[in-house]
C-alpha cells in the first residue's frame, strides 16, 4: 500500500469487498435450493422404458445364434506359445517342422517398436491336460514352448 493513502478509503474498501463475499455467498446458497427443483433424480428408472434394438442381419432365430455362438466361446482354452520371432520365414519354417508331429500352429504378426514380430503359436485346446499333452510331444522333439491361457 502507498504511504499517502487514507485510511478511510481503505476501510471503504474493505467494506466494499465483504458486501461483494456475502452476495456472491447468497447467490450460491439460492443456487444450490434452485437446483434441486431443476435437477431429476437419476436412480428412478421407471419413468420411461429404454428401449434397446441391433441391426439384425441373420435371417435365422437369435436362439440359434445365441447356442452357435456360446459353444465357441469357452473361458478355459490354452495354447501353446512356442517362441516370439522376428523373421517371418524363420517361423513358417518353425511352423512345418511343428505341424510333422501333428501339431497344428499358427502365426499371430504384432507390431512392437515399430517392428514386427511373428508369435508362433498353437491352435487353441479345450482343457489344460491337451495342452500338455502337446508340449511333451513338442519336449520330446526337442522344441520349447509356454502353455497360455487364452483371453481371447
Amino acid at each position: 500500500m502507498m504511504a499517502n493513502e487514507d485510511p478511510f478509503s481503505e476501510a471503504i474498501q474493505l467494506k466494499k469487498a465483504k458486501k461483494r463475499l456475502i452476495g456472491a455467498l447468497v447467490v450460491l446458497v439460492i443456487l444450490l435450493i434452485l437446483s434441486y427443483f431443476f435437477l431429476e433424480d437419476r436412480l428412478i428408472t421407471d419413468k420411461q422404458n429404454i428401449k434397446i434394438s441391433f441391426v439384425d442381419e441373420y435371417d435365422g432365430s437369435l436362439d440359434e445364434v445365441i447356442d452357435r455362438e456360446s459353444k465357441t466361446i469357452s473361458f478355459n482354452n490354452y495354447y501353446i506359445q512356442v517362441g516370439v520371432f522376428s523373421d517371418k520365414n524363420k517361423s513358417s519354417e518353425l511352423i512345418t517342422q511343428i505341424k510333422s508331429f501333428g501339431i497344428e500352429c499358427l502365426i499371430d504378426e504384432i507390431a512392437k517398436d515399430n517392428q514386427n514380430l511373428y508369435l508362433v503359436k498353437t491352435t487353441i485346446y479345450n482343457n489344460y491336460s491337451d495342452a500338455e499333452a502337446a508340449l511333451d510331444v513338442l519336449k520330446n522333439n526337442k522344441f520349447s514352448g509356454i502353455i497360455k491361457k487364452n483371453n481371447s
